[in-house]
């Protein structure tokens, strides 16, 4: 349990920590689309750690993932999840982030760059989760999360953020008529460091041109 706790304590300061250090850096006025148009193909390579519960206990865990996206609003991730007493999975599963378009299209933003990069980074995952176990077990993998911009240049490079979210993954053998004789469901809560890549594409070339009659 202490170790447990210490984990608590070191994730819940990086997370005050990088609010303040977003919230300083990310206070300027937005459009609602902040670029999507104009690199709308987004490559997210991911690192950092996390911990799983075993029995109650917090076993602790390394992750990396990669997240290709279209106009950050759908898209394909992979991730793979190494811990010493929870074991290895590598998860390949689906990525969706409906409150962008249903927020924009509705005209519900803040128009405050952090809070709308921050409510339209909420997604939700589901997919096929392949443990690296010897035994080729395959169990299906559920997650939700969200990002904190820390730096966010409008280049090629689309920032540096932080990423909080939590894995379901459930291998229990239920299309068998016995009682599975461990438990083979594992939670984890994670937090990785995000460097986003975007790239040009012409998701804009739909909208015709606009003028201003005068």
């Amino acid at each position: 349990m202490a170790r447990g706790a210490r984990l608590g304590v070191i994730v819940g300061s990086v997370l005050i920590l990088a609010t303040f250090s977003a919230s300083a850096s990310a206070q300027r006025g937005g459009d609602g689309l902040y670029g999507r148009w104009d690199r709308g193909l987004t490559l997210a390579l991911g690192a950092g750690g996390g911990a799983t519960w075993l029995d109650g206990k917090a076993d602790p865990n390394v992750l990396g993932e990669a997240r290709f996206l279209v106009a950050d609003t759908a898209g394909v991730v992979l991730s793979g999840r190494w811990g010493p007493d929870s074991g290895q999975h590598l998860f390949l599963g689906v990525d969706l982030r409906p409150l962008f378009p249903a927020l924009f299209f509705l005209y519900k933003q803040t128009w405050n760059e952090f809070a709308d990069l921050l409510l339209q980074s909420i997604f939700f995952e589901i997919g096929p989760a392949f443990l690296l176990d010897g035994d080729r077990s395959v169990g299906l993998g559920v997650g939700f999360g969200f990002a904190l911009p820390l730096y966010r240049p409008l280049t090629t490079v689309r920032g540096l953020w932080l990423r909080i979210a939590t894995r379901y993954v459930n291998t229990d053998p239920s299309y068998r008529n016995t009682q599975p004789t461990e438990d083979r469901t594992q939670w984890t809560l994670y937090g990785t460091f995000v460097l986003r890549l975007g790239f040009k594409s012409k998701l804009g070339s739909w909208d015709p041109p606009r003028y201003r009659h005068r």
